[in-house]
């Protein structure tokens, strides 16, 4: 196995991309994981679909960027596409 790369532990975690796409990349492998050990495909998007338009919903009455919005809208793209 490949070492994990050292980071520069004077940098903030969050000014990392590299780090924080490794963590998605991390969580949303374990996150498939879970749901394949616990619900069908279908469940599984049904369920995620309806927490992904509870956020959205809660998050147009605040001012959330449209970037966090479109970060939403490509999870539900990514969800349909993995549960197709």
């Amino acid at each position: 196995m490949k070492r994990a790369r050292t980071m520069n532990e004077k940098q903030p975690v969050n000014t990392d991309m590299q780090y924080l796409n490794g963590r998605i990349d991390a969580l949303t492998a374990l996150l498939l994981a879970v749901a394949g050990e616990t619900m069908s495909r279908q469940s599984f998007r049904s369920a995620g679909n309806t927490r992904l338009e509870s956020l959205e919903g809660t998050l147009l009455n605040t001012q959330a960027s449209d970037a966090h919005l479109a970060a939403i809208a490509h999870t539900r793209e990514w969800l349909n596409k993995v549960t197709s």
